[in-house]
């Protein structure tokens, strides 16, 4: 990986920690100060270098695991802000990338109910519970979108 693309990296997360959201392609090249056709190519590299996850055919990041740049069903609140996780392995990366304390809220897949666990100090003090993933990890960039 090139010192562009991980200049790109950095800032997709650094800006993602801030807002909760993916900077565009447009905005990356303004705050990095390179045009946005360098940006794209960047973007589409960290893709292929499973590094962020790009919209089909497009610019716009969807994920850069564990963020989604759409709302899902894995909210985290943190630091005083809503992010989305793609799923409950991510949701759980989320605070341990953020290095600090955060609430995950989810639906039960199999009732509906609502959960809520907090993450506190970097523990999980309430174990009840557990997490199903329909397919092997191994699996997982097969379709990332369904995983």
């Amino acid at each position: 990986m090139d010192q562009l693309a991980k200049d790109v990296r950095s800032y997709i997360y650094d800006h993602f920690i801030q807002t909760s959201m993916a900077p565009s392609a447009a905005d990356t090249a303004k705050a990095l100060g390179h045009s946005e056709a360098d940006i794209e190519a960047a973007y589409h590299a960290l893709a292929e270098a499973r590094s962020i996850v790009l919209r089909p055919h497009s610019t716009t990041i969807w994920m850069a695991m564990p963020f989604s740049n759409v709302q899902t069903p894995f909210t985290v609140i943190s630091r005083g802000r809503a992010y989305y996780a793609n799923c409950a392995w991510d949701a759980f990366g989320v605070p341990a990338l953020l290095h600090a304390d955060a609430r995950v809220f989810t639906t039960c897949g199999d009732c509906g109910s609502v959960l809520e666990r907090k993450i506190s100090g970097g523990r999980l003090p309430e174990t009840r519970g557990l997490v199903h993933f329909a397919i092997p990890a191994r699996q997982w960039w097969d379709d990332v979108g369904f995983t």
